[in-house]
């Protein structure tokens, strides 16, 4: 279902920490996953829904996110970059952006690999009048979230977080997508940092602002990636076809030998080599570039662009940065390697 709302801000100005030390080279926003920046499941997601004028509130690393995402139309929107002067926390990155907010618009955390039906999101948004409407997940379990109490209008009745039992029963927590009215800006304190979760969202709370969550009648796959076990979990799942309009795939120009073993699935990039003997796969993303000497055995794997995997090598549940290189006969269960 097409938005009837055409414009979002993407939250992206954040260090990525908790993905050190791959974020040390780029933005989290920018971390390959399947191949493809991070932030462009979030782009083709928006543009899939008609929301195509999108602004990024960048902060960390903003001349990559320049550099990689352009004006954004490779993924059929048109980019706008705010930079946060300083860090601004996500609703002071919300206010920095307010000149350009002329109407109700999509806010999204920069972080998220989604599937949802954002016309049905952004329609009970319009219908209820709300000032937020928090686009809501239904977990089995809610201790790892932000729980959000509904009334069975729908209405937000609080705010809690990492709770043990919902005594509602419905454990629905925030999934970081919301619709917002033109006026909520307005309602953040300017030049300093300010926190959706902790003071922005309880604040309207409790001055009586009609906040709404809805959960869409089909909920579709989300991913937080924001640790290394998530990110990789993220790359099993999408290249598993956890969203029907993403797939690996195996590039033209891979030089794959005859005698190297494939298990899909895999997405290989442009100008890989993978030489005799190797075994790739299940669930291993190879990025541009790759060398992939005899014998070595890789699952479960992500290979940043022009990583160099020597003979006789074994990686599983690990992840290898841009450029960087395993040596000889080396062995490597659960790590990121970055040289």
């Amino acid at each position: 279902m097409k938005s009837p709302i055409r414009k979002a801000v993407l939250l992206v100005g954040g260090k990525g920490t908790r993905l050190r030390p791959l974020t040390l080279e780029r933005p989290k926003a920018l971390v390959p996953l399947l191949n493809q920046p991070l932030l462009s499941y979030e782009l083709s997601l928006l543009a899939r829904h008609g929301i195509t004028d999108v602004i990024l509130a960048v902060g960390y690393r903003a001349d990559a996110l320049k550099a990689a995402l352009g004006d954004g139309s490779a993924w059929n929107v048109r980019l706008t970059y705010v930079e946060d002067p300083s860090p601004l926390g996500t609703a002071g990155a919300l206010k920095n952006v307010e000149s350009l907010i002329d109407g109700p618009f999509v806010a999204m955390n920069g972080d998220l690999v989604y599937d949802v039906d954002l016309g049905s999101v952004t329609r009970a948004h319009i219908e209820s009048g709300a000032t937020i409407t928090f686009c809501l997940r239904r977990v089995e379990d809610i201790r790892r979230f932000g729980l959000i109490q509904c009334d069975d209008n729908g209405r937000v009745l609080a705010f809690k977080e990492k709770q043990e039992v919902d005594e509602t029963r419905r454990n629905t927590v925030n999934s970081g997508l919301y619709v917002m009215s033109p006026d909520v800006p307005a309602q953040i304190p300017p030049g300093r940092e300010f926190s959706n979760e902790t003071q922005l969202f309880p604040g309207l709370l409790e001055a009586g602002h009609p906040l709404f969550g809805f959960v869409p009648p089909h909920q579709g796959y989300w991913a937080d990636v924001g640790t290394l076990e998530s990110y990789l979990q993220t790359s099993r799942d999408l290249l598993g076809s956890a969203i029907p309009w993403v797939r690996g795939s195996i590039a033209a120009s891979a030089d794959i030998s005859p005698e190297a073993s494939i298990h899909p699935p895999v997405c290989i990039g442009d100008d890989v080599n993978i030489a005799a003997g190797s075994v790739i796969g299940p669930n291993v993303a190879i990025s541009r570039g790759c060398r992939i000497e005899n014998g070595s055995r890789i699952r479960n794997a992500i290979l940043w662009e022009d990583a160099q995997i020597q003979a006789g090598c074994e990686l599983a549940d690990t992840v290898v940065g841009a450029r960087s290189t395993t040596p000889e006969g080396s062995r490597h269960v659960g790590e990121v390697i970055v040289q």
